[in-house]
């Protein structure tokens, strides 16, 4: 079987989609996949589906959900129940655990990528860097866990997800600066600045990106939009590095070597 969580949850059988429709059993399914291998209790499950004051039916309704998803993967597997309890879905103490091989789910496949990628920075290989990461970050097809309705828990598992995601899409571009691939920087850029209206490093990455495309007063015009916005929303000003960053990039004859580092020269 395979489980893939970056984006819409969904469990498939050679090609078969064998995803749970009911909003609930598929609620369980989505933190059992978000902790894979690790023992989720009862109450934590309940918590999660019913909120702080679960129904008195609400350990019954688990325990018929977690029934129904041993049948479904049984049925999908040529297997039984009763195998896929001992090997899969497998009750542990007051808890379940959902055992999962690293090739089964998409998390570890993206995480290791991107750890390979990390990797190639520091061996100085921009351009295999963006290669790597190019194929972690097409395994995204949206928000993690966007078919499921979250609780508590899920919602902090989008938020670790949704960091990772932005962390690899900022080496990308920390990489494609590094290639000399300039032009593709900007795109990148734009689209996280976009999407992350107040994260510092973004912007900084446009501005360098901008820069070093022969484009000083549009990388001058993202630091003002950036240092108004944060003024007038949040009563803040850009860190030091971001202000030393559009200091040097305001000069006639910038500090180059302070701009090479930056990633900003081409």
């Amino acid at each position: 079987m395979e489980f893939r969580l970056l984006g819409p949850i969904d469990v498939t059988e050679q090609g078969h989609d064998i995803t749970p429709t009911a909003p609930k059993q598929r609620q369980v399914l989505a933190l059992l996949l978000a902790r894979a291998g690790r023992r989720v209790s009862v109450p934590a499950l309940l918590n999660e589906v019913w909120g702080s004051e679960p129904p008195r039916t609400a350990t019954t309704a688990l325990q018929t959900y977690i029934g129904s998803l041993r049948k479904t993967f049984a049925t999908a597997t040529g297997t039984t129940p009763r195998h896929i309890a001992e090997h899969r879905l497998v009750t542990d103490g007051n808890g379940y655990v959902l055992k999962l091989a690293d090739s089964e789910w998409d998390r570890p496949r993206f995480e290791q990528l991107v750890l390979r990628a990390r990797g190639l920075m520091e061996e100085r290989d921009p351009q295999g860097a963006t290669d790597v990461l190019g194929e972690a970050l097409a395994m995204w097809r949206g928000t993690p866990f966007c078919n499921v309705q979250p609780g508590s828990q899920l919602t902090a598992q989008i938020r670790v997800l949704n960091e990772a995601h932005l962390a690899a899409c900022e080496v990308r571009v920390d990489a494609l600066l590094s290639s000399g691939r300039f032009q593709e920087a900007v795109g990148e850029a734009v689209a996280l600045v976009e999407e992350h209206p107040y994260h510092e490093n973004v912007h900084a990455q446009l501005m360098r990106a901008l820069y070093a495309s022969g484009r000083r007063a549009a990388a001058l015009e993202v630091y003002r939009s950036l240092r108004v916005r944060m003024s007038d929303d949040l009563g803040i000003t850009p860190s030091p590095t971001t202000r030393s960053l559009h200091h040097v990039m305001l000069q006639d004859k910038p500090d180059d070597r302070y701009l090479s580092s930056a990633g900003a020269v081409r």
